[in-house]
């Protein structure tokens, strides 16, 4: 008698609404514009990929989308991948197509090197200007933010640091652009950092990657085997090849833990 109830039951159930990607597609595109949330934006863009009733312009339009949303955050190669894949799989959705292409086709014009590395430009207290805090724009300040007092040099210097609401112990502040000036070269980036730490297990630690081409490792290196710890001035260095097929290169300060990264004096240069 119970089973028979449970099935009856069952099958006056209401079924499951339809899954409607051009509404979940709307949705995404609402948290990532209105909302500001990039990162959530991301995970909703990919659930549209994975469901096979998605058409292709839908499809199409929520990889243009992702790409967007990665290269917000500082994830070009990704944002490569996107892109890639919607000039690679869709390209009867020629206007959107048109759109990943020029994407691709603009970074190394609009993303030729570092910038700001001295720290002159911008407002203090904002994230310094040519560097990028991957989280949400309404929490960038509060994990990176331009100094002009306690500094090394009078050009300015920045803090890195993690509040302490934030869901992960570690805050960033880096830069990403093209690789094509630089490839076949050794590179070399330097920077002047001290911690002022909370807790005994606070460190920083400064970055240097190579994003290759077909998603292929490159040169990385982020001092996890010496990391900083000094309260003093002192300037660190990370020195490594860019191979011949890179796209990008990135670079920056980590903080992990409590305490409050400072940076000054950021260098990056080839060597040979």
């Amino acid at each position: 008698m119970i089973l028979a109830i449970l099935i009856a039951a069952s099958l006056r159930a209401d079924p499951a609404p339809a899954f409607d990607a051009e509404l979940e597609l709307e949705r995404a595109t609402h948290r990532e514009i209105v909302v500001g949330d990039p990162l959530g934006a991301i995970e909703e863009y990919r659930v549209i990929l994975a469901h096979r009733e998605a058409s292709n312009e839908v499809v199409a339009r929520a990889l243009l989308r992702l790409g967007r949303c990665q290269e917000q955050l500082g994830r070009r190669s990704e944002a490569r991948d996107s892109y890639s894949r919607l000039i690679r799989d869709y390209g009867d959705q020629t206007p959107i197509v048109s759109q990943a292409r020029a994407q691709i086709a603009g970074w190394e014009d609009l993303l030729p090197g570092p910038r700001n590395l001295e720290f002159r430009e911008g407002i203090t207290g904002r994230v310094p200007p040519g560097w990028i805090v991957p989280a949400l724009p309404k929490d960038a300040d509060s994990l990176a933010e331009l100094r002009r007092m306690g500094c090394r040099t009078a050009a300015g210097c920045a803090i890195v640091r993690v509040p302490p609401n934030a869901p992960s112990p570690v805050a960033n502040l880096m830069q990403s652009f093209g690789a094509a000036a630089y490839r076949g070269k050794t590179v070399r980036l330097r920077a002047w950092l001290k911690l002022e730490p909370a807790d005994s297990q606070d460190r920083a630690q400064m970055f240097l990657s190579v994003d290759r081409a077909n998603r292929q490792t490159g040169f990385f290196d982020n001092m996890s085997d010496r990391p900083v710890r000094s309260a003093e001035w002192a300037r660190y260095e990370i020195a490594g090849p860019v191979d011949r097929d890179a796209t990008f290169i990135n670079f920056g300060v980590m903080s992990i833990g409590k305490g409050t990264v400072w940076v000054d004096d950021v260098s990056f240069e080839i060597v040979k």
